[in-house]
């Protein structure tokens, strides 16, 4: 799954077939199908994790205590699935 997080106001947001932004606007971004993305912003970042892990993640959910770690990751700024728009 693709995220975008905004540095200026700190807010994650999930990437979806229309555009989304962040709270304050700075930073925008979309699926163009089910692989490739595009964003645009000057404090945008884009943030993955792997599904697999998240679904075993949530599968293990303890009632209490410290959460279940998942893997997750910032995308590189050269990506072939996620463009950044100037």
């Amino acid at each position: 799954m693709k995220l975008i997080f905004c540095k200026g106001c700190q807010d994650v947001f999930k990437l979806d077939t229309e555009p989304r932004t962040c709270k304050c606007g700075a930073t925008s971004g979309r699926y163009l199908d089910d692989l490739q993305a595009e964003y645009k912003g000057l404090w945008a970042v884009p943030i993955g994790f792997l599904n697999s892990s998240l679904a075993r993640a949530v599968k293990n959910q303890p009632e209490s205590g410290m959460g279940e770690p998942f893997m997750a990751f910032t995308i590189p700024k050269e990506c072939d699935t996620m463009v950044k728009k100037e």
